[in-house]
């Protein structure tokens, strides 16, 4: 249960923990309000006070009598912790020592904080880590030099990896420069290495209008969670109220926070509020004059207006100095198709597999399957030439061979980085835009990568999806600007052998998609990846031979459903399996 609770706390999540801290001054009654106060909120974590007092201070001390009052029973907190979680409720507990330790865990809490006057004290945190729960460790006026020892500490010691470092200094209240919302994003950056998340203990004035402010800088800051006091009523003046929002100021707090914080989401597609700006205001370009074939743009050939039809996000920058590949009007929009393209398609190949090895050069129907991936494509009006884009290992010298058996063209370029290879192929070629093949896509449709290459050109996006498709049939025209702006801006270059995940991300791109007719069944897997795979493929090629269409295979297999099964069981690749991080530093 705490391991799932802290993944979820993310700025984006906006998590408050409702601070009781001493506000129920020893009353039980005035326990069970607060506990009320925060279950009728949107929040849904709640934090008490567990502690012996001579955990706190020696007798004598001026704190003696207070804490000696706060104090409740073990069967006082067992009652109302379980009132708590029957409420809804995450509940966390400051512990003091190994008493308060050991009975918060009899009592079954779901995680602790340890207070920052025991920051020092590393045999204590240690215990506490070992419990596997979430810690929330307080660094309010701890050295930098403090806080590195005791996460260093804990790395090396400790298994637990649900820590939180808790900002905030501690005076009642605190006055709004003693804060420092720039330290979250500071120790965010310098522990994330360690799984460490960062925290906001807020304990500004509850009447004052930053006390709303505040936390919401902290989350936009980076930190992971925020603790809030609260008490029932300011007027009151329980104990602790100085720092503390009334109940009903608390209620709006948290709905406010949780409003705001989907803000702070990780930057996604563009929603439909952009989406509808874009179309709104996007000014298209046109041609300001008629103009002839083989006629080379230049600035004064192109105006920006709007116009009637959807916007042609063309940029200036890749239209001028190109040619003209028709004779155009005046005011007629510039799209991709107007222009001179040279579009080619290429398929990357190698021997080297983990999960089927040499999978190029295996057999159906008596021809390698590279082989047969090379004439399907050749079927494609609108592809002006191949490339089989391969590696310099030895091994693949037989895959260079094929190709120049084939007729097409070939490339060698990295082993590991696809992307990498793509974006060499495409420019040794001199490719505009390109279809993206892999070697394993034995059923390549021309007919929808034809249909795809002219909606690619006369929509002018970057990149082109090909949808309602078999899995490992669809698949994408790119544009070579689009691929270069993801070779050099990859967050994590190695991630990129996965292009499709980057491309269909209209935050980056101009994404268009174009639609089969084809009915099929969705569990049909058309690529080969394991011997499974290669069973289905060989026989549907026993059955058609080799001149058929892909739509012909999938009237087939409607008749024969069984042929289905052959390798619909076997793992596809899903953004959500793979867990990649797909950003890009633009």
């Amino acid at each position: 249960m705490t391991t799932k609770l802290f993944k979820k706390l993310r700025p984006e999540n906006g998590y408050v923990i409702g601070e009781i801290a001493c506000g129920h001054e020893g009353d039980r009654e005035k326990l069970k309000i607060l506990i009320d106060c925060v279950s009728k909120s949107k929040c849904r974590i709640i934090k008490f006070q567990i502690f012996k007092t001579k955990e706190r201070a020696i007798k004598g001390h001026k704190e003696w009598a207070i804490f000696s009052k706060l104090e409740l029973t073990e069967d006082v907190w067992s009652f109302y912790i379980d009132y708590a979680k029957k409420s809804g409720l995450h509940v966390l507990a400051d512990v003091y020592g190994s008493e308060s330790l050991d009975m918060a865990e009899r009592l079954g809490v779901d995680g602790y904080k340890i207070h920052s006057e025991d920051l020092l004290n590393s045999d204590f945190i240690l215990n506490v880590c070992d419990t596997n729960k979430i810690i929330i460790i307080g660094i309010g006026g701890a050295k930098r030099i403090e806080i590195n020892d005791i996460v260093k500490h804990l790395h090396k010691n400790s298994v637990n990896k649900k820590i939180i470092l808790m900002t905030g200094v501690q005076t009642f209240p605190t006055p709004m420069e003693a804060h420092s919302i720039k330290e979250i994003q500071d120790l965010k950056v310098k522990y994330s290495k360690y799984g460490i998340k960062v925290g906001f203990s807020d304990h500004i004035a509850g009447d004052k209008e930053e006390s709303f402010i505040l936390p919401i800088m902290a989350f936009s800051s980076g930190a992971s969670v925020v603790e809030k006091h609260l008490t029932y009523k300011r007027e009151y003046k329980w104990i602790d109220y100085h720092s503390a929002l009334s109940a009903d100021k608390f209620n709006k707090f948290v709905r406010q926070v949780q409003e705001l914080c989907l803000l702070l989401k990780p930057i996604g597609k563009m929603n439909s509020y952009e989406k509808s700006y874009r179309k709104m205001f996007k000014k298209s370009p046109s041609f300001r004059d008629n103009l002839t074939d083989g006629h080379v743009l230049d600035s004064g050939d192109i105006v920006y207006i709007k116009d009637t039809d959807s916007s042609i996000p063309v940029p200036s920058i890749g239209i001028i100095g190109k040619k003209i590949d028709k004779s155009v009007n005046k005011q007629q929009l510039i799209r991709s198709s107007c222009i001179k393209s040279k579009i080619g398609a290429i398929i990357v190949a190698r021997c080297d597999s983990s999960r089927l090895p040499n999978k190029a050069l295996m057999k159906i129907n008596g021809r390698e399957s590279i082989a047969i991936v090379i004439n399907r494509i050749k079927k494609c009006k609108e592809v002006g030439q191949i490339v089989l884009a391969t590696t310099h290992e030895k091994a693949d010298d037989i895959l260079v061979d094929i190709a120049k058996r084939e007729g097409v063209l070939y490339y060698r370029g990295p082993t590991d980085n696809v992307a990498l290879r793509y974006y060499e192929a495409a420019v040794a070629f001199e490719f505009d835009h390109f279809v993206r093949i892999t070697g394993d896509a034995i059923l390549c449709d021309e007919k929808m990568i034809d249909n795809a290459i002219n909606s690619h050109l006369y929509n002018s996006t970057d990149v082109t999806f090909m949808r309602n498709m078999p899995f490992g049939t669809h698949k994408e025209v790119v544009s070579l600007n689009t691929l270069k702006t993801i070779i050099e801006n990859a967050t994590i270059p190695d991630n990129t052998e996965y292009l499709e995940y980057y491309l269909e991300n209209d935050r980056y791109f101009n994404i268009n998609y174009v639609y089969s007719k084809y009915k099929f069944n969705p569990k049909i897997r058309m690529t080969l990846d394991y011997r499974e795979d290669f069973n289905f493929f060989s026989a549907i090629f026993k059955h058609f031979k080799e001149d058929f269409s892909l739509e012909d295979v999938l009237r087939w297999l409607d008749k024969n459903k069984d042929m289905v099964e052959l390798n619909a069981h076997m793992m596809q690749k899903t953004p959500a399996n793979l867990k990649l991080d797909v950003s890009l530093k633009i």
